[in-house]
């Protein structure tokens, strides 16, 4: 990915953490391309500080090779810590940095029972404005069936 652009991780080492609008495209760009891939029946979108970078233009570019054996959960798990790491540079940041809404997506994201965590696609309805409220009663309605 180097000649497209800096990795995540390179970005934020030089620039420091996203905020604001770039921080939102850029969880807004992954969690859409999670939904495509689980769209399609694929899972595996491996995402992290290294396989996500962002190009001159500040469009977000994602590297993946599907991987066997992985879930839409940890999927969305990995998108979550992405996320984070995107807003505070780290690995293990805290989440509070994040808008509440962001937020709120990210804890949803993370929980450890992998069970009940939201679908890609219910991520991305949160994301694109929706209310946080009917996304997660959506996912909590799928979990219920």
């Amino acid at each position: 990915m180097s000649g497209q652009g800096a990795t995540l991780a390179d970005f934020v080492r030089h620039s420091g953490p996203l905020r604001g609008q770039a921080l939102h495209r850029l969880a807004l760009a992954c969690a859409a391309a999670l939904a495509r891939l689980h769209a399609r029946g694929a899972a595996g979108l491996r995402l992290s500080q290294e396989s996500v970078a962002l190009s001159t233009r500040g469009q977000v570019l994602i590297g993946w090779q599907p991987a066997e054996g992985c879930s839409a959960a940890e999927d969305v798990q990995a998108w979550a810590d992405l996320v984070v790491f995107a807003a505070t540079g780290r690995q293990d940041g805290d989440p509070a940095v994040l808008p509440p809404a962001l937020r709120i997506a990210v804890e949803q994201c993370r929980q450890s029972d992998a069970a009940a965590r939201p679908r890609p696609v219910d991520l991305l309805r949160v994301l694109l404005g929706h209310s946080v409220a009917a996304a997660v009663a959506s996912v909590d309605d799928l979990l219920a069936s």
